[in-house]
């Protein structure tokens, strides 16, 4: 690649979260961390490969300060959006039907243990940048599902009782950061501006190229586009991957004039015309710790060793979904993988991570703009 440094800076540009806008006036958010890090600790599945970074508490306090701050230094008035996946293209009514029958028995649990069990859901599309830009500027894409109608109890310790059940997906098969030491200085290059970014890349060329090959992707209908957990899960007692492919197979080239929000315009055009559909799948490791690692999320699973099986269909019927209202319904809702049954629980440093930290920015954004976190129970709103 001609240039390899300048174009793992530019991506680095194009995706960070940091902002030059000036600092609002905000509530002290003391409180708001104090609350968050009265989470218990996480117990970990060392069998499966779980593995705790010796500096995990503090780095991960370092990553939970300086996201707060850069969500404070974006926000330039209200409403507080959140620091990652912004600008939401839209969330859409959809059904989300099992079919375990590719499954071996021992990984028909959760939410796969009863074929022909059928949850409704909200799935929120979005951009992966905390600035709400263009969708013609290079950056990463979201798909988050929220299923609804799910027994159990859940793991986030201050929801036990809710019914609901996230899988969180972007469009790659792997995450960018290798390990804790990385996320923690992404972190803090990405709140400090260009000035820690261009010696973050060129001291972090892997990462930044990762970055590079993930922003630059050709989206030019989220509902035409794969995506995939990245970092790996429970189901029952093995270790997968997840990932959702559109049934229809197509990815069409974006507009060659994209408008600032062409995906959006894309969804809205598609959904007024027909019901669109994805196969839901999971890839259950097989092979070993050293070439399908936990806490390594870099490293992309072999699909000739582990295939991804389908295990849902997701029916995303015709419908209007860019109403202010149900607009502004998606921007309340909170999505993050810890909302899961026990069977589904997420594993690696990276989850680890957001439990502590995207539990920090919900009720920071909550408490800026005057707003209840509530999980939905159906379609109303």
């Amino acid at each position: 690649m001609k240039n390899k440094y300048l174009l793992s800076i530019l991506a680095l540009s194009l995706v960070s979260a940091c902002s030059s806008t000036p600092e609002s006036k905000f509530i002290d958010s003391s409180r708001v961390l104090a609350a968050s890090n009265n989470i218990s600790k996480i117990q970990l599945d060392t069998e499966l490969g779980e593995k705790l970074d010796p500096n995990e508490e503090v780095g991960t306090a370092k990553i939970q300060k300086d996201v707060l701050d850069t969500l404070k230094n974006n926000t330039k008035q209200p409403p507080t959006l959140r620091v990652l996946h912004a600008k939401h293209h839209g969330v859409v009514k959809a059904s989300f039907k099992i079919d375990n029958s590719l499954l071996p028995a021992e990984n028909r649990v959760g939410v796969f243990s009863q074929n022909g069990k059928e949850y409704k859901a909200w799935i929120r599309y979005s951009n992966g940048s905390g600035n709400a830009k263009a969708d013609s500027e290079a950056d990463v894409r979201g798909m988050a599902i929220k299923l609804m109608g799910v027994d159990g109890s859940k793991l986030l310790e201050d929801e036990r009782n809710e019914t609901t059940q996230d899988f969180l997906m972007i469009n790659t098969k792997s995450f960018f950061i290798k390990d804790l030491d990385t996320y923690v200085k992404f972190i803090k290059a990405s709140k400090d501006g260009l000035k820690s970014l261009v010696p973050f890349a060129i001291t972090h060329p892997k990462t930044t190229y990762n970055i590079y090959k993930i922003v630059t992707q050709n989206v030019a209908n989220p509902l035409e586009t794969a995506f995939y957990s990245t970092t790996p899960y429970k189901l029952g007692k093995s270790v997968i991957k997840f990932g959702a492919k559109p049934c229809s197979g197509e990815n069409k080239e974006k507009p060659k004039n994209p408008t600032e929000n062409y995906l959006r315009e894309a969804m809205v055009k598609t959904l007024n015309q027909k019901d669109v559909c994805y196969d839901f799948m999971v890839q259950v490791r097989k092979g070993s710790l050293n070439d399908m690692p936990v806490e390594d999320s870099t490293k992309e699973w072999s699909e000739k060793e582990s295939p991804y099986i389908k295990v849902a269909t997701i029916n995303i019927p015709k419908q209007t979904f860019d109403s202010k209202k149900q607009m502004d319904f998606a921007e309340n809702m909170s999505y993050t993988p810890w909302h899961s049954l026990a069977e589904h629980k997420p594993l690696s440093f990276t989850n680890r991570v957001r439990k502590t930290v995207y539990n920090a920015l919900s009720k920071y954004r909550h408490s800026q703009n005057n707003t209840v976190s509530k999980e939905p129970v159906d379609f109303n709103y």
